[in-house]
């Protein structure tokens, strides 16, 4: 149960750096990034990172299962 609530997780958190920053693009009209624009796409990565320190964390859990 904890493995599927992880890859809900991990795709979730994946996929909205990805929407965001293809969401810039759009919205630039193709132009160059600023600095504003690389922080959060940047920033909008860590959930995922978060996720994974998690998955690391309660890793254990699953294996006594």
């Amino acid at each position: 149960m904890i493995k599927r609530l992880f890859w809900l997780l991990q795709i979730t958190a994946f996929i909205i750096p990805v929407i965001i920053f293809l969401a810039y693009i759009i919205m630039d009209d193709g132009d160059q990034f600023t600095a504003e624009h690389y922080l959060i796409t940047g920033l909008s990565a860590i959930p995922f990172v978060i996720v994974q320190l998690l998955k690391l964390i309660f890793s254990d859990l699953d294996k006594n299962e």
